[in-house]
Order: structure tokens, then sequence, then C-alpha cells
């Protein structure tokens, strides 16, 4: 029997039936339309696009930064909780109540913090995709050499402890940047450490491809070896990386997270209000001033008022950012399974 080569992902395949003749599989389009996971991650993360996009209009005023309480300079005040009325947003003060640490808002942090903290993951998660595929594929692809450099390279940015790195930045690299800029520096930061594992899962998979017998058959009928990388290659290799994504938006917000409440638990002067001089604490390492909105800022005052032993405990302001976080991070794995599941040639209908 002749060997049947394996379908391209811009060519349906045709199944032989003996009964109907030639049946074509559904197209690409179809088959991400029919994947529950897909559009359920697509959904979610259209709603935080949504959020993002309507931000000024929820919550008029300075985008960068958010109102707080004034601060009584003897204790942390006690701040109120939810109302729930979550429709009008206007309607009802504090629909998720304060955190206890500066008395954000929450649901106001959270909702201006969205456009920030998008575009703080698009610039570690996009950059650092596309680097792993490209590197991981052309490894992969021209073996020799080439693999062995490019691999070793992978791997001494693989050896790197993404908390160590990002640590060190933020006390030493980080203080003398321009505050407007630190968090975009930051996101430059990660991006060095986190492409590697893309680029490590990429290859693998690339070497693979790079040895089935259509590929070959295209290099002997004299496609160059750009076609063949960019027409065969990087297109059956990047499926590992939808499995990647979620594991490298974790570490972002957790390591920012981590930072951020290490901060307010030895500043418990933020509690008070005090921000301003001559009582103002330490500039923040990561973002550019107590007041700046972004996710994990939100939850770390929430985190900071906790008093554990006594009868105040205000989990709003660290339940509500917790799953609002926790609903990103569901969007993310659900489009990452789904585009897997869709994509994957070795998918069976």
């Amino acid at each position: 029997m002749a060997h049947r080569a394996p379908a391209r992902l811009s060519e349906p395949v045709a199944e032989e039936d003996a009964s109907s003749g030639p049946v074509r599989r559904p197209s690409r389009l179809r088959l991400l339309a029919s994947t529950p996971s897909l559009v359920a991650g697509v959904a979610i993360l259209a709603f935080f696009a949504g959020v993002a996009a309507f931000s000024p209009l929820l919550y008029p005023g300075s985008p960068t930064s958010l109102p707080d309480h004034p601060g009584t300079g003897e204790s942390c005040p006690v701040v109120p909780g939810p109302s729930l009325t979550l429709f009008p947003f206007h309607v009802g003060p504090n629909p998720l109540g304060q955190t206890s640490g500066l008395g954000f808002d929450v649901l106001q942090g959270l909702v201006r913090a969205t456009p920030w903290d998008l575009l703080l993951l698009l610039e570690v998660l996009l950059p650092a995709v596309l680097i792993g595929i490209l590197l991981g594929s052309y490894a992969g692809f021209r073996g020799g050499l080439v693999d062995d450099t490019l691999m070793a390279l992978t791997d001494a940015f693989l050896a790197i402890p993404e908390f160590v790195v990002i640590l060190l930045a933020a006390l030493y690299i980080l203080a003398g940047v321009n505050p407007n800029l630190r968090i975009w520096v930051f996101g430059l930061l990660f991006l060095l450490v986190v492409w590697a594992p893309y680029a490590r899962t990429v290859r693998a998979r690339a070497r693979v491809v790079a040895a089935l017998p259509y590929v070959e058959a295209a290099r002997a009928s004299g496609g160059s070896d750009r076609r063949l990388l960019f027409r065969h290659v990087i297109p059956n290799s990047l499926y590992p990386v939808f499995a990647q994504v979620p594991t490298t938006l974790a570490a972002v917000l957790a390591i920012l997270g981590g930072l951020q409440y290490g901060y307010t638990i030895t500043n418990p002067g933020l509690c008070l209000g005090l921000v301003s001089e001559p009582f103002a604490p330490p500039p923040l390492p990561l973002i550019n001033s107590p007041t700046f909105p972004e996710w994990t800022w939100i939850l770390s005052n929430g985190a900071s008022g906790w008093e554990f032993g006594t009868g105040y405990n205000p989990w709003w302001g660290v339940v509500f950012p917790a799953l609002w976080i926790l609903l990103f991070g569901l969007g993310v794995i659900l489009t990452c399974d789904g585009l897997n599941r869709a994509l994957s040639p070795t998918r069976s209908e």
C-alpha cells in the first residue's frame, strides 16, 4: 500500500469511503467553532477585552491612579464590605467592597486595571511564543551544529531561576527606571527568562516533523528550506506552545503579586494612607505609584489588612480579586486547550 502523507494545515483531508466515495473533513474554521472549550475560552477573553475597552466609560478619571481613603494616621481604618449592587455600577457604594490596604474600591480597581494587565501579559506572552516558535522550529529543522548551538543557548536561559532574576531586577534595576516605565521594563525582564521553554518544546516537535516522509518528498521536489520551514515545519510544530502559555501566565502573575504583597507587609504605613511626603514608604519596585491600578496590587492591598485571630477579616478584598484573576486564567486555559484540540494534526474526527 502506498504511503499517504499527512495533510498540511492549509489543506482539508479527503478520506476514502467505500460506499460514498471521497469525504472531506470539516474546514479548520468549522473545527474551531465546534470545539466547546475554545468557544468558552474565547467568550471569557472577549469579556475581559470588553471590560478593558469600556473601562474609561465605566469609571471616568485618571487611568493611572485609583482613589484611596484619606487614612487616620493612627490605625488601619475599617473598610466597607460589598453592597452587591452590581448593575448599574454607580448604584450603591463599593459594589464589591473596599480593600483593607489603601481602601481601593475593588470593582473599580479590577475594571481600571484590566487594560494594564492585558497589555503587560501580551508584552510577555506574544514575544515569548514567537521567539520560541521561530527559534525552536529552525533548530529542529536544521539540526547539526545550528541545533546544538541554539539549544545550548536555550538551556542556559532555562537554568535561570525566574523568581531570583525578577527579585534582583526589582531591587537593583527597576529602582532606577522611570516610574512610568517600570511595569513595562518588568515585562521585558520577564520575557528574557520565559521564551526558552517554548523554544525547547517546539524544537522537539520540529525534529519529528522535519523527518516525516511528506517533508522529505517536498525537499526532493525542489522546495527551498524557507518554504519547507514556513509551509510544513512551523505550522505542524506549534501545538506544544498551547500547553506552555497558561504556565507562563501563572508565573507572571504569581511573581508580580508575590513581590507586591511582600511590599505591603513591609510598609504598614500604606494602610494609613501615608503615601505622600514626609511619610511616604519607599517607591514601589514594580509599578509607578501606590495608587496604580493592577490586578495583583489590588489583591495585595486586600490581603495586607487581614488580622488573623481577630473578628475583622475583610475577605472581600481577597476573594473577589482572586476570582477575577482565576476567571481570566480559566479563559486562557480553555482557549489554549481548544486550539490544541482543534488544530492538532493528530485530531481524529
